[in-house]
């Protein structure tokens, strides 16, 4: 895992811009990027505990591992702050936060065709690429309360 540059750090923002067609707002309109056709968004819990908040990030990195096994870097984007490069496969630098507690947390393929994005406003949080959604639409952790959109037509349990 490095610190982006600040040359990279531009062109990685600036990319996500783009395609995502991101438009941060304390007030909305939420979403608040174009969400991908194989996402899902649950909205979180807001009675929640650091335990949960774990189970996802544990669920969010084994579940890419497992899923994403040909790609080598991701990007974890948290707005306005300092951002990453790492290989979720051989990470162990687990202390990143995936939940949005208070800023953007975005983690995100190099080719940016998977990866989820927390939206600490909404309290939300969107999964995408095929494989890597459907993995978490059936493991759900405790933290994902609803679906709020589910533009991958996933199949939902009762229970989600």
């Amino acid at each position: 895992m490095r610190s982006l540059v600040n040359h990279e750090y531009s062109e990685v923002w600036d990319s996500f811009e783009k395609k995502f067609s991101f438009r941060p707002s304390v007030n909305g309109p939420f979403p608040a990027i174009k969400e991908p056709k194989d996402s899902i968004t649950f909205l979180l819990a807001l009675d929640y505990d650091g335990h949960m908040i774990d189970e996802l990030r544990n669920l969010i990195f084994s579940t890419l591992a497992e899923c994403a096994a040909e790609v080598q870097e991701f990007f974890y984007l948290d707005w306005q702050h300092e951002c990453y490069t790492l290989d979720v496969k051989t990470a162990t630098d687990f202390w990143i936060n995936c939940f949005p507690d208070g800023d953007y947390a975005i983690l995100l393929s190099k080719d940016m065709r998977i990866g989820t994005f927390g939206h600490p406003w909404e309290h939300s949080i969107c999964f995408f690429g095929e494989a890597f959604a459907n993995a978490i639409v059936k493991q759900k952790p405790a933290i994902l309360e609803k679906v709020i959109r589910n533009s991958g037509g996933y199949y939902l349990p009762e229970t989600v």
